[in-house]
């Protein structure tokens, strides 16, 4: 069993020493893929004939379950919930809040939620972990382009579904200047929307699909390497030419 950070407000001000928490939570794992089982469980230090109240949020600090649950007669307790569905729709740190009564008997954790089968994408010889899942359907291929900056996603449809495909920001981003701007989707070459929740390092599409959509594409502003490797090489043996001319042409002038 695996315990996470866990932090206790304001219970901690009291004598640490000699007084234990009044209620403490841990996970039995430190990362959760979607439809995983989740196991909440801890201690508490009396009973007070109330249930425990539990709190998850997303990254953004969106509530995304509530739940309760009863101590036993040894004081512990432990509870088992679902990973993902429709409001975990962001891939990252989420938030465990466990309150026990009053507001001055609460304590917290966190766990990874890696989403769905993250997709590995690779561009000149990088890989980044795309995560995703998709309903009514399967996922064949998803093929980036740097040229156009966009990702060709193949898919095969048993029927009218969606695709819920998480973006690292460091992979491909639409912004203008420093604001975030909207992907560009096309199904099949129409343009369609797609809701859209996203943090400092993830963007994640909800894109709904026919029974005979093909092929989806998402187009950016940006896409990696916006220098590559080779472009890099080239760039810096140019910058030394120039460098090297600069210095003999200044050499010359002195003399």
């Amino acid at each position: 069993m695996t315990v996470l950070m866990i932090s206790f407000l304001p219970v901690m001000a009291q004598d640490m020493n000699t007084s234990p928490a009044s209620i403490t939570v841990m996970t039995d794992k430190s990362s959760y893929d979607d439809g995983e089982k989740l196991t909440i469980s801890g201690t508490v230090k009396d009973q007070l004939n109330v249930p425990i109240s539990i709190v998850i949020k997303d990254p953004n600090q969106k509530i995304v379950l509530i739940g309760q649950v009863s101590p036993e007669v040894d004081n512990t307790y432990s509870t088992e919930v679902t990973a993902g569905g429709s409001l975990w729709a962001i891939v990252g740190q989420y938030e465990i809040d466990v309150t026990y009564g009053s507001k001055d008997r609460v304590a917290k954790t966190d766990f990874q939620f890696t989403g769905s089968q993250p997709y590995p994408i690779t561009i000149e010889g990088s890989s980044y972990n795309s995560p995703y899942k998709i309903t009514n359907g399967q996922l064949l291929a998803i093929t980036p382009n740097t040229a156009s900056k966009s990702l060709l996603v193949t898919i095969s449809p048993s029927g009218s579904g969606i695709l819920v495909i998480t973006l690292p920001r460091v992979l491909i981003d639409s912004k203008t200047g420093n604001q975030d701007t909207q992907f560009a989707i096309q199904e099949d070459g129409t343009l369609v929307s797609a809701q859209e929740n996203k943090t400092d390092s993830y963007r994640t599409l909800s894109i709904a699909f026919s029974s005979t959509t093909k092929q989806i594409v998402i187009t950016g502003t940006q896409i990696v390497p916006e220098f590559g490797p080779v472009s890099f090489i080239i760039l810096s043996i140019a910058m030394a030419f120039v460098l090297f001319y600069v210095k003999i042409r200044h050499f010359r002038l002195v003399r």
